[in-house]
């Protein structure tokens, strides 16, 4: 599965319950979507896939007409998939970060326009950061959860945060220099 990773996704999003490729995509983007993102364009092509190798099923079909909604289980067989995708080890993390791109190749063009860049980061984040910390409060009143299923989930959000907290710290020092610079 290691080539695909919409593949798990899908399973790990199915494992906790029958959907619909728009329910599963908004289930990503409500649990884990801070850190991964999956389009419907790579949702249907992959539940075809799956389904054709018997790792999910078709639950039930509802709907009339041109609005027919196909919800999937995940199948014993895709269980385990999942729990030997689960064993392997991750993927290399490479970043392709255009933000940086553009800041590394900055002296082609105008400051100021990698300037406005890095605000427009400074911002995006700052306001990402303040989606997830008032998710955390909501999902996580007590802080850190005793139970493993809830703590894995509070990992991930932390994860976000701790990233969200180092981008902030890293434009803010950026701006500060190159403001300096173009005094």
């Amino acid at each position: 599965m290691r080539q695909n990773r919409t593949r798990p996704a899908v399973l790990g999003a199915l494992a906790r319950g029958p959907a619909s490729g728009y329910e599963i995509r908004r289930r990503i983007e409500s649990s884990f979507g801070h850190f991964w993102q999956e389009s419907l364009g790579q949702l249907y092509p992959t539940l075809s896939a799956l389904s054709g190798e018997g790792l999910i099923r078709v639950a039930d079909e509802g709907g009339h007409g041109d609005r027919k909604r196909v919800r999937y289980a995940i199948t014993k067989a895709g269980r385990e998939a999942l729990a030997l995708w689960l064993k392997e080890a991750p993927a290399p993390h490479v970043e392709r970060n255009e933000l940086l791109l553009k800041v590394f190749f900055a002296n082609e063009g105008k400051l100021a326009d990698a300037l406005a860049h890095l605000e427009s980061s400074l911002r995006d984040a700052q306001a990402q950061r303040d989606i997830l910390l008032t998710l955390a409060k909501e999902i996580f009143p007590t802080g850190e959860p005793r139970e493993t299923e809830a703590l894995l989930g509070w990992l991930t959000l932390d994860y976000g945060l701790v990233g969200l907290r180092a981008h902030i710290d890293w434009c803010e020092g950026a701006l500060r220099r190159l403001r300096a610079r173009a005094r």
